[in-house]
């Protein structure tokens, strides 16, 4: 049975009244300022599909509004995990729209699931796939079908504050198997800057796997662009429209600013693109954590409609087990939203790499890894920072390989942030090495090379500082901008192919999906692929003045002529509004983190987290934390470039394991550990450098903390 613990119960109220020819619902959700209001939107697809009219007014607060459908998916032609691919499916290349101009909501969905997939597993059957992790693949608790399909119903919805500028997609899926007395909920927050279908990979499978119900958010971040030129814009259910025929049904709509509107805007700088994320002007991680929570009640508004469970106050915090779940982003949105659940909606967390900023204003702790300390000067950096310096030497530090510009390291000399007279092997050498002075660990420095290779440090760094300012694309902040190109050519008009898949193909932030970043100052001021951009000696050097404006805007100050105080001043309030306490308000929680994650960096993320909720902690709390060598973030890479690390979607699976069985049947949550892999080839007959599982005991090789140090041993 449920381990017990504080409840406020979400109160519910219910009234038929008549709606053109049929019957609506008018509800009314009492629970601390939750108010949502429900409008139809209909539903395209093939396949049983139910719509109602409803409204959720309160007094006390704005009315905000969803526009949702529902549709059912028989786990055969269709399912909910692999949009009826099936795991098999799931291996192969990426489907495709039978009219790549106009694709269809239900050929998005499968392109968007299949792409979540590509994008955060390796699908390699003789790495794990399929039979450690993946659809088909058992859990503690379920052995699934060989193929990994789900039946069962989805819906789909908008929680917005009325302006329609939010729009915050929510997905609640319901596996046809699901049972009043085993109810369970998982909450599984987007990781990175997708559609809500990212999140079925990355914790929504187990939960559907396991008879849970799985409640998503996009957190404000999900992809949707806005193409300038052709006023396109995104529906919720990815398919195209024009900004001005969609109104607040648009997933997001840019807007100018008082200096510049779009029509002005787009006359100076043609084909240019906007991207939620940035371009919102929302701050959308400033809400990630209401985000999180928000979904968790839709997901109980939804089970207890009468199509469902028949009854609205069947099931409630205290009759159903909830896990809250994020990777990456999702990650972050989890722990905040526990830090915020005034209303005990969360019970148990699994986090797996979260790209966490927490305040540590008031920590006084140090962390030794081996031999080597690192003292709160070296581990007190926003997630902000860290990606803004790697952005400045990463390009650098890879010049001795494929992915690199050789050109950053001669641009970086002559601007003297490397040191002088020395040739090309030795400023190589010296980018790393200010690299692993700034904190980052050594061992991540190879798979940096990667993460390079896809712009991920330029594009977040961008993306992050004009969200955090919350400034329009008008801005063009550091004379950046997004647009379609092609080489070292200026911005061209993106392809309407291209442009109709981007909401399943594209993964939010560019460079992705043949969307650039561009500096505008590029190509005679037509602009141009930021990569391609070289300097007055003729070296590519990447943009490295948009790469210092970016580093200032992160250490506040204004060097930068092409930012002021005021744009500094933005973006640090934004940033210092995002940072978590480390207060998880005595909620069980597993946190699991590679500790050759070259994005999200340890010492600066999960072990800081750590360390911060040990040293401030409630008695009561119980945080375990597993740390696991030859990791890092993104599994796929693994496959793509043929990597020989350790797939951290089975330690996934394993914590949602460990901790559905803590909260069902009270088994003890293992010690805080680090988990040592050992290479293998990935022959089929053996699986790669998993040796190890979580352990319920982890003296062989435990992490502690204790006179303000954080100990990572070496084992």
């Amino acid at each position: 049975m449920k381990i017990t613990k504080s409840f406020l119960v979400i109160l519910l109220a219910l009234t038929l009244t008549a709606c053109g020819g049929g019957v609506g619902l008018i509800l009314g959700i009492i629970s601390a300022g939750a108010v949502v209001g429900l409008t139809n939107q209909s539903d395209d697809d093939n396949g049983d599909s139910t719509t109602s009219n409803t409204t959720i007014t309160d007094d006390t607060t704005p009315q905000q509004s969803y526009d949702y459908s529902v549709k059912t998916y028989d786990g055969s032609t269709d399912d909910l995990v692999t949009a009826g691919l099936g795991q098999q499916g799931l291996m192969s290349t990426l489907p495709a729209a039978v009219d790549s101009v106009n694709p269809s909501a239900t050929e998005l969905r499968q392109i968007a699931i299949a792409q979540a997939y590509q994008a955060s597993q390796d699908r390699r059957s003789n790495f794990g796939f399929g039979s450690l992790y993946g659809p088909a693949a058992p859990t503690r608790f379920v052995v699934p079908s060989t193929h990994g399909k789900v039946a069962g119903k989805e819906y789909l919805a908008y929680a917005d504050n009325g302006s329609g500028q939010q729009n915050v997609t929510m997905m609640v899926q319901i596996p046809s198997r699901f049972t009043l007395s085993e109810a369970c909920i998982i909450a599984v927050p987007t990781p990175g800057f997708e559609s809500v279908y990212a999140g079925i990979p990355n914790g929504g499978e187990w939960g559907l796997k396991t008879h849970c119900t799985v409640a998503y958010t996009d957190k404000g971040a999900g992809n949707g662009i806005h193409d300038l030129q052709r006023d396109s814009i995104n529906l919720i259910d990815g398919t195209l429209d024009t900004a001005s025929n969609a109104g607040k049904k648009s997933h997001f709509t840019a807007q100018g600013s008082a200096q510049m509107d779009l029509a002005a805007y787009y006359s100076t700088y043609p084909n240019r693109l906007a991207q939620k994320f940035a371009h919102s002007q929302q701050n959308p991680e400033d809400t990630w954590e209401k985000d999180v929570l928000d979904s968790i009640k839709f997901a109980f508004y939804v089970l207890n409609l009468d199509e469902n469970y028949g009854n609205i106050t069947t099931l409630s915090t205290s009759n159903t087990i909830v896990i809250a779940a994020g990777v990456s982003t999702g990650g972050s949105a989890v722990l905040r939203a526990a830090e915020q659940d005034q209303q005990s909606l969360i019970d148990g967390i699994v986090v797996i790499s979260p790209v966490i900023t927490s305040d540590l204003s008031n920590a006084s702790f140090s962390i030794q890894q081996n031999t080597r300390v690192f003292s709160k000067t070296v581990y007190n950096k926003p997630f902000f920072d860290v990606l803004s310096y790697q952005n400045l030497y990463q390009a650098c530090a890879s010049a001795n390989t494929a992915f690199g510009l050789e050109g950053r390291c001669y641009a970086l000399r002559n601007a003297n942030w490397l040191v002088n007279n020395v040739n090309l092997t030795d400023l190589i050498a010296n980018a790393q090495e200010q690299l692993n002075n700034y904190g980052i660990l050594n061992t991540a420095n190879a798979l940096a090379h990667y993460y390079e290779a896809n712009s991920l440090y330029a594009g977040i760094t961008y993306g992050y500082a004009s969200a955090y300012g919350k400034f329009s694309l008008v801005k063009n902040l550091c004379d950046y901008s997004y647009a379609y190109t092609v080489g070292n050519s200026v911005p061209q008009t993106k392809p309407i192919s291209d442009l109709a898949d981007d909401f399943a193909t594209s993964w939010g932030l560019p460079p992705s999906s043949s969307t650039y970043l561009i500096n505008n100052q590029g190509n005679n001021g037509n602009g141009i692929n930021y990569r391609e951009n070289t300097d007055n000696f003729g070296n590519q050097e990447g943009y490295l003045a948009g790469a210092f404006c970016l580093r200032d805007l992160a250490t506040a100050t204004a060097n930068s002529t092409l930012i002021d105080s005021t744009d500094v001043n933005q973006v640090q309030v934004g940033l210092n509004k995002i940072k978590a306490s480390g207060n998880l308000k005595n909620k069980p929680t597993i946190l699991v983190h590679g500790r050759n994650d070259a994005l999200a960096h340890i010492n600066f993320t999960s072990r800081a987290y750590y360390g911060l909720n040990q040293q401030t902690r409630n008695t009561a709390d119980s945080l375990t934390y597993i740390e696991v060598t030859d990791a890092h973030h993104f599994d796929s890479m693994n496959q793509q470039y043929q990597l020989n690390q350790t797939p951290l979607q089975y330690y996934l699976t394993q914590a949602l394991d460990i901790m559905y069985d803590h909260l069902k049947n009270g088994i003890s949550l293992p010690s805080s550990q680090v988990i040592r892999t050992t290479p293998s080839n990935g022959a089929s007959n053996g699986f790669p450098r998993i040796t190890q599982d979580i352990e319920s005991s982890a003296s062989h090789c435990p992490i502690t903390f204790s006179d303000n140090t954080l100990a990572i041993p070496k084992c």
